[in-house]
């Protein structure tokens, strides 16, 4: 009869602990997920709070020598809102991302911005008219690429204000001056404005 009992507990014992290695290993692919969650958007780039945090180390980090933000504004986007609803403009949000990846670097940092339709770029170890270049350059790219909404080709544009690091520099002056280039640079509509000081 004990032996019994012993086989009985020791079945129990595995079970249970078989039950909390399962738990174990879908509550680890829980956190990841929510960890996820937490900094990045649902466009597979950063969301807007992990900008600060991410802006805050590059500024600190000696073998950054310089930072380049560019804050990019979809022109007219609103319209594409209006006309055919949010979940199909979405559509147009995702491609703009899904080019604005493949075009920058590894090392770039991409990231949404406040708004649905702005975002921001981040790049290290550039200069300022080297970024500009860039940035033109993607503007160029977004122009002329064959966007699909609905299927049929819609044609979109970008603003971009650029701006760069300086001494004593905070996240929220370079923000600051980024945004102060894009408003300018969206009065005229797909152009690039730089703001250095």
């Amino acid at each position: 009869m004990r032996d019994i009992n012993l086989n009985v507990l020791l079945i129990i014992i595995i079970s249970i602990s078989f039950g909390f290695i399962v738990a174990y290993w879908r509550f680890r692919g829980k956190i990841a997920s929510l960890k996820s969650l937490a900094f990045s958007d649902d466009l597979g780039i950063f969301n807007h709070r992990e900008l600060k945090s991410k802006l805050k180390s590059l500024i600190k980090n000696a073998s950054v020598n310089s930072l380049v933000f560019v804050l990019i504004d979809i022109d007219r986007f609103k319209n594409y809102n209006d006309h055919y609803g949010y979940d199909k403009a979405d559509t147009l949000l995702q491609q703009f991302v899904d080019i604005t990846k493949g075009f920058i670097r590894k090392s770039d940092l991409f990231f949404r911005y406040k708004n649905g339709d702005e975002f921001v770029l981040v790049f290290s170890n550039i200069g300022i008219e080297e970024a500009k270049e860039v940035g033109n350059r993607l503007r160029r790219v977004i122009a002329y690429h064959p966007f699909q909404l609905n299927s049929q080709p819609v044609n979109i544009t970008i603003s971009m204000g650029i701006t760069c690091s300086h001494n004593n520099d905070t996240p929220d002056k370079i923000r600051k001056r980024a945004e102060q280039a894009l408003q300018q640079a969206k009065q005229s509509k797909n152009t690039v404005v730089l703001i250095e000081e």
